[in-house]
């Protein structure tokens, strides 16, 4: 009985201990991932990184795929923390790329295009306002209401865009079910088959269901991180960010 017991001990204070472990193993990570962002500004400069915003590790993987695979053509939906590290890099790059923020706040947007300003990368980017409107039958999902404004999206677009990067952080979850559906279904006729797409908090729902449904329209097996999924091209180099190694129990 005394053996039984101690076993059982053991097997739940390996347990806490390997949470533990992946906890930490988690946190070094993401310093890891956060200190290769800070590259791209100096010491006097201050990104926000709130409970809301995309997460280092989604950032530096996009951030790779635009180095790498040399993308031309980039659209965010959601603008916050990612808009100015692709708006720097694309600086540092000398880069000719297109960049299209698409963000539904108008506050938000308006403050983004000076904030853009002040750091000196406004010329790397184009911040879209689409507000929040009814969507269209055919770009929505199930109980899903609305989307940004697909009239303003159309009139932006001249038709010769062809995105070879899509990074899905909007509109917030809460706003509609499904409320990141309709991104693809909407740029899939501008959109290249070897891009990369990303889709941010997957732990959700939501998102979870949304990136199966991605599968279907582009024809692609996502792969999957902690916090999001993405699609890449067999024919695209590697790009994941750096992974630590997990210390031995």
């Amino acid at each position: 009985m005394i053996k039984n017991l101690k076993n059982k001990i053991k097997k739940i204070v390996d347990v806490r201990v390997r949470l533990l472990r992946d906890q930490q193993h988690q946190n070094q990570q993401i310093i890891f991932n956060h200190s290769q962002l800070k590259q791209l500004f100096s010491e006097d400069c201050f990104i926000p990184f709130s409970g809301w915003a995309i997460s280092p590790s989604t950032i530096l993987h996009v951030l790779n795929d635009i180095t790498i695979n040399e993308r031309k053509c980039i659209i965010e939906f959601g603008s916050g923390a990612s808009t100015f590290y692709i708006a720097k890099l694309l600086k540092v790059l000398k880069s000719d790329a297109i960049f299209y923020s698409v963000e539904s706040d108008e506050k938000w947007a308006n403050e983004l295009k000076r904030q853009l300003k002040i750091h000196g990368v406004s010329d790397y980017v184009r911040v879209i306002y689409a507000p929040l409107k009814k969507v269209p039958d055919n770009y929505s999902l199930e109980e899903q209401e609305i989307w940004y404004d697909t009239q303003i999206l159309e009139e932006t677009f001249n038709g010769q865009e062809k995105f070879d990067l899509i990074l899905v952080d909007g509109p917030f979850g809460g706003s509609t079910p499904y409320a990141r559906y309709s991104a693809i279904p909407f740029l899939r006729k501008l959109t290249l088959d070897q891009a990369s797409v990303f889709l941010d908090d997957i732990h959700r729902t939501d998102e979870a269901f949304i990136l199966k449904e991605w599968e279907q329209l582009l024809g692609r097996k996502a792969k999957t991180e902690e916090r999001y999924g993405f699609f890449k091209n067999n024919s695209s180099f590697e790009v994941k960010p750096f992974q630590l190694s997990k210390p031995a129990l």
